[in-house]
């Protein structure tokens, strides 16, 4: 590879990587369409070199496929290789009792072969939950992209936690908490 081309390869790395950085708007990350009007036609390269580049930081690049299925709809955004401990993830902001309403609402949808009715789901969150706390969780997830509702009003996850949460090592925890619980 040439100087030159080596050269404005590293500005589109570092181009990539401030654009994914800085955030706009309420979603993290960049669209593929936002991708390509700012680092050109070759961007998925750029991302990969860039990918490769951060993974010494415990980050990488992920793709969210979008709804239709496009390249522009995707999103990209950085996100940790390896889940955040307990600790880490209490200095992120999230109160742990809103973190606790996610994973148990995740769960149960889940068990629901992945769609429940809100009403289903805020009835068994209440059993744990206040109910201002439930409704203003359920609506801020689904705001943040975590859950998405339909126009039936039915509950199920959103590219957030495709994109975030390891469903499966989730759903492991929960389970094996639950046959611990079950012997005492």
């Amino acid at each position: 590879m040439e100087t030159a081309d080596r050269a404005l390869l590293e500005r589109k790395v570092r181009r990539a990587f401030q654009v994914l950085v800085l955030q706009r708007g309420r979603n993290p990350g960049v669209k593929g369409w936002e991708m390509k009007r700012y680092l050109g036609r070759d961007y998925r390269k750029i991302v990969e070199v860039l990918s490769e580049d951060v993974s010494g930081l415990g980050l990488e690049v992920f793709e969210v496929k979008g709804a239709d299925g496009t390249d522009d709809s995707a999103r990209f955004f950085l996100r940790f290789r390896e889940p955040p401990t307990v600790s880490e993830a209490e200095t992120s902001g999230i109160r742990i009792d809103d973190l606790a309403v996610l994973a148990a609402t995740l769960a149960f949808v889940n068990s629901k072969q992945g769609r429940a009715a809100r009403r289903e789901v805020e009835q068994f969150l209440r059993e744990k939950f206040p109910k201002w706390r439930v409704e203003y969780s359920l609506d801020r997830y689904v705001k943040r992209g975590y859950l998405e509702q339909d126009e039936r009003t039915m509950l199920h996850a959103g590219w957030r936690t495709h994109a975030e949460v390891d469903e499966k090592t989730l759903m492991t925890l929960i389970l094996s908490r639950a046959q611990e619980g079950s012997k005492k």
